[in-house]
C-alpha cells in the first residue's frame, strides 16, 4: 500500500475500537430504553389503580398470599381492627420533601385476622432536647383505616434497634401477631370513636412521584453517539491519510532546495591573471 494511507493494521486497529464502542452504546441505550419502560409501566398501574374505587384489604389481597396480586399496589383499600402498641417502632433517614423526618409504623390486628403494617404519619425530625410527638395507640379500641396499599421495600442488610427501623421490610419490622399482609398501607384516614383524621400523628406521608425521568432521552443519545462513532473513524483515517500525504509531498522539494542550495555555497576557484601565470613561468 502506498505509504500516503495509514497502514492496514491501523485502518483495522481503528475501526475495530469505533465498532466496539458503538456496540456497547448501542447496549447502554437498550438499558436506558428498558428502564424507561418499567417507569412507564408503573405509571400506567399507578394510574389504573387511583382510578379504583377504595375496597377492603380482604377483597384485594386474599388470605394466604405471599405478595400483592398484580393490581394490586396502589390500590386504595380499608380495613378495620385495632392497633398493637408495642408494635410501634420510627421509620428514621426517609426525609420527607427535602426535610428530616420521622415515619411511625405499627401493625394493625385486622378483623379478618391477619395483621396489616401501617403508615401512621410523619412529623419533623425532632431536635435532642425536644420531645417528639408521639401516636397515641390502644389496643381496646377499634379503628378503621383507609390507605394507599403498597408492596413492600426491599431490606437493605441494617440491623433494626428496638424501636427503629430503616425500611419497611418484613426483615426489620417487629413479628405480627398474626398472618402478615404481604404490604403495607400508607394512611389516608384513621377512624375511632366517631372521629376521623388524616393521620394518627403529623401528617400522612406523601405518595412518590412517580414521573418517567430522563431515560428515553439517554438512550437516544446513547444510539446517536453509536452511529456517530463509526463515522469519527472514518474521519480520522481519512486525516492520517492527508497528513501523511502533505508530509510525503513536502519531503523531495526540501531534499531539492537542500542540493541547490549546496552547489550554490560550493566555493569557486578565482581564476588567474596574465601575470601571475608569467611569474610562475
Amino acid at each position: 500500500m502506498s505509504s500516503h494511507h495509514p497502514s492496514v493494521l491501523r485502518i483495522i486497529a481503528t475501526m475495530a475500537v469505533c465498532l466496539a464502542v458503538s456496540a456497547v452504546a448501542v447496549m447502554l441505550g437498550f438499558w436506558q430504553h428498558g428502564r424507561h419502560v418499567e417507569r412507564a409501566d408503573a405509571r400506567a398501574a399507578f394510574d389504573a389503580a387511583v382510578q379504583e374505587a377504595p375496597a377492603s384489604v380482604a377483597q384485594v389481597v386474599p388470605a394466604g398470599a405471599d405478595e400483592l396480586p398484580d393490581g394490586a399496589e396502589w390500590r386504595t383499600v380499608t380495613a378495620m381492627g385495632t392497633f398493637a402498641p408495642d408494635s410501634l417502632v420510627v421509620l428514621r433517614s426517609r426525609p420527607v420533601d427535602g426535610t428530616p423526618a420521622w415515619q411511625y409504623l405499627a401493625w394493625l390486628d385486622t378483623d379478618d385476622g391477619r395483621s396489616l403494617q401501617v403508615s401512621l404519619g410523619w412529623i419533623p425530625r425532632p431536635g435532642p432536647n425536644e420531645d417528639p410527638a408521639v401516636p397515641t395507640l390502644d389496643s381496646a379500641t377499634p379503628v378503621t383505616v383507609t390507605g394507599v396499599l403498597r408492596a413492600w421495600e426491599p431490606d437493605d442488610g441494617k440491623e433494626p434497634t428496638a424501636r427503629s427501623v430503616t425500611r419497611i421490610a418484613p426483615e426489620q419490622l417487629p413479628e405480627p401477631a398474626h398472618e402478615p399482609v404481604p404490604g403495607y398501607v400508607m394512611l389516608r384516614e384513621l377512624c375511632e370513636a366517631g372521629t376521623c383524621s388524616p393521620a394518627a400523628v403529623g401528617e400522612p406521608v406523601p405518595l412518590p412521584a412517580l414521573t418517567l425521568g430522563p431515560h428515553l432521552a439517554y438512550a437516544w443519545q446513547w444510539w446517536l453517539f453509536a452511529a456517530m462513532a463509526p463515522v469519527g473513524g472514518v474521519l480520522l483515517l481519512r486525516r492520517d491519510a492527508r497528513l501523511h500525504a502533505e508530509g510525503d509531498g513536502g519531503a523531495e522539494p526540501a531534499r531539492a532546495s537542500a542540493a541547490v542550495k549546496s552547489k550554490q555555497t560550493k566555493p569557486r576557484r578565482r581564476r588567474l591573471s596574465d601575470e601571475e601565470i608569467e611569474d610562475a613561468l
